[in-house]
């Protein structure tokens, strides 16, 4: 059996970068850090047996994949700041205001910014204080505070 030696685990890890450039989803990159740990324990230790090396492969791979995967979870979890960027009425959620009209029949008017919104809430006479509690579409729902 040909001895491996640790540019074999260079190439492969360069082989496996490739793979994680061309394929979708992130799993290739864990296993070319385990090949390049792998490959720098037999440069460092020439002769290494092949058990070792695998096993050395193995080892890496799998603490590069947990750690990988609790970052990228920890990423994906948290919400982007722009979130609501495009989402104008999700961002007035919780947001205070004074009714410019009346809520009569279910339905009256707020300015918020620049820009006066329908609301949907409890009966209210003009000046009363409301916060949105909900957006749909172009209506929001108050409450009164």
């Amino acid at each position: 059996m040909p001895e491996i030696v640790f540019w074999h685990w260079y190439a492969l890890a360069a082989a496996l970068v490739v793979l994680e450039v061309v394929v979708p989803g992130v799993l290739f990159l864990w296993l070319a850090i385990g090949a390049v740990v792998a490959g720098s324990l037999v440069f460092f230790i020439p002769g290494l047996d092949l058990l070792y090396q695998v096993l050395a492969f193995a080892l890496a791979s799998g603490l590069s994949l947990l750690f990988g995967h609790n970052m990228m979870r920890r990423l994906l979890s948290e919400p982007p700041a722009q979130a609501a960027l495009n989402q104008r009425d999700q961002a007035l959620i919780g947001a205070e205001a004074v009714l410019i009209e009346p809520i009569a029949n279910g339905s009256g008017r707020v300015r918020l910014g620049d820009t006066s919104w329908l609301v949907a809430g409890p009966e209210a006479p003009v000046g009363t204080r409301v916060r949105v509690v909900a957006a749909e579409g172009t209506r929001l729902k108050v409450e009164v505070l």
